[in-house]
């Protein structure tokens, strides 16, 4: 029976040979940020609100590198699973180019206009000075930090699973030891405070690059160098590239737009509120910490499957990370509750704010299922399977056709409970639940590219 609901030993054994260094990964995120967010929370509200809303920007930029490098991934995995390595590698050079593109242009926004851009997203003064502060030193990490993303993505689909983790582990050290000496002002350093964190995080980065490229260049299995950057792609796989890329890119930006939409309606709730909300995060990113390393394995799988022509195992793959997801996503509901009382207690804030953490909390435990389920089918199954396209779709219309017009009017002008704005400005994971659910049973959803 359990083998029925989710999968064989060899199936299994993929999955986790991917899933689990992308859960370690985000372990280790989880820690830094958690440490993050608590040596800034020793600063009181204002201190970490100015740091939750400044982080906003530079996850659009991330995101934006996020949808490039998942694209070259669907394509890579496709590639790799047809015994095409030398497409793999044009593919990282093209990606490569594209992000150096992007840093130039997200460091230069961020380091000339950092007010301007967090007065996007509250219009709380001390928010704002504090946050502009801390966004221009942030901004140094756009020059590189896209290498490290792409770089580690992109080598997933030939099998290197274990580089996010490692990487991650160096940086999580490397941003509490300088977050320690610049935001408190040890070994005779000055404090800093808040611009102390944004040197620490810019310093991780740098560390975290470090070993990437070290890894990557040290690798024999793909074998790519810097001087391959010149490579270029076939016209069939640019067509491919902008055919998965482009709603690759708008999913991935789109999900951003919509947090940042959200820190827009909630930065002007209360200051309460955002830290509440920071708080809260850090809960919930325990309670997600496999999802995405499932989401990952069930598009790297389902992609090699597909590359290899046996497109009845990718139904059966499908089926079974429906069934995991399911019980991943009931999971985290779970853990949600449990571990609630114990993250709130590392943190110094008001009692405005700890009450406020707790009803976001409930409303966490409810929306963690559906984004498990959401995540597994649109980022992994149907993403592996070439329905990008589709995937944007419907990640542009619940967003803006529906999340972002419910938490307007239940934030800001029926000004209704915290527990009910925080699920209004997350409905969109169960509209995306249903309709991948309805996708992968009812359609053909598998598109195989072009990777002969």
């Amino acid at each position: 029976m359990m083998k029925k609901l989710f999968g064989d030993r060899e199936f299994l054994k993929k999955m986790i040979l991917i899933a689990l260094p992308i859960g370690l990964q985000s372990v280790v995120n989880l820690l830094v940020n958690l440490i993050d967010t608590v040596m800034v929370g020793t600063l009181g509200d204002i201190a970490l609100s100015s740091v939750n809303i400044s982080s906003q920007f530079p996850y659009l930029y991330m995101t934006a590198i996020m949808g490039v490098s998942n694209a070259g991934l669907i394509i890579a995995s496709q590639a790799f699973g047809n015994g095409r390595k030398d497409m793999v590698k044009q593919m990282m050079s093209f990606c490569m180019r594209i992000c150096i593109c992007a840093n130039i242009i997200f460091f230069l926004l961020t380091f000339f206009f950092p007010s301007q851009i967090i007065s996007i997203y509250t219009d709380n003064a001390g928010i704002i000075e504090t946050g502009a502060v801390y966004l221009k030193i942030l901004s140094v990490t756009m020059l590189f930090q896209s290498f490290s993303q792409t770089a580690v993505l992109l080598l997933r689909s030939v099998g290197v699973n274990r580089l996010g983790f490692t990487s991650s582990l160096f940086a999580c050290a490397a941003n509490v030891f300088f977050n320690w000496v610049f935001i408190f002002g040890n070994l005779g350093m000055p404090a800093l405070g808040v611009s102390g964190a944004a040197v620490g995080t810019v310093m991780a980065r740098v560390v975290e690059m470090i070993v990437v490229a070290i890894a990557l260049f040290r690798d024999e299995n793909l074998g790519w160098r810097l001087s391959d950057l010149t490579l270029k792609a076939d016209e069939a796989m640019k067509k491919d590239f902008i055919r998965i890329g482009t709603p690759s890119i708008i999913s991935e930006v789109t999900g951003n737009l919509n947090v940042s939409a959200a820190a827009m309606i909630t930065g002007r709730v209360s200051e309460y509120y955002i830290a509440a909300n920071s708080i809260v995060h850090n809960i919930w990113t325990i309670s997600s910490l496999f999802m995405f390393g499932v989401a990952m394995g069930a598009n790297v799988m389902i992609g090699h499957v597909i590359g290899a022509r046996k497109m009845d195992t990718a139904s059966q793959y499908a089926d079974w990370f429906i069934n995991i997801a399911a019980v991943i996503g009931i999971c985290g509901a779970i853990l949600t509750q449990v571990i609630a009382p114990l993250i709130t207690s590392f943190f110094n804030v008001s009692p405005q704010a700890r009450a406020t953490a707790a009803e976001l909390t409930d409303a966490a435990s409810i929306a963690v299922f559906f984004l498990a389920m959401q995540i597994v089918l649109t980022k992994g199954i149907l993403r592996g399977g070439g329905q990008a396209a589709a995937v944007t779709r419907v990640d542009l219309l619940s967003c803006w056709l529906i999340n972002i017009p419910a938490g307007f009017l239940v934030a800001l002008v029926f000004r209704l409970d915290p527990f009910w704005i925080y699920l209004s400005l997350r409905i969109d994971y169960l509209i995306k639940t249903v309709w991948g659910i309805w996708k992968v049973k009812k359609t053909d959803w598998i598109i195989r590219l072009n990777i002969d």
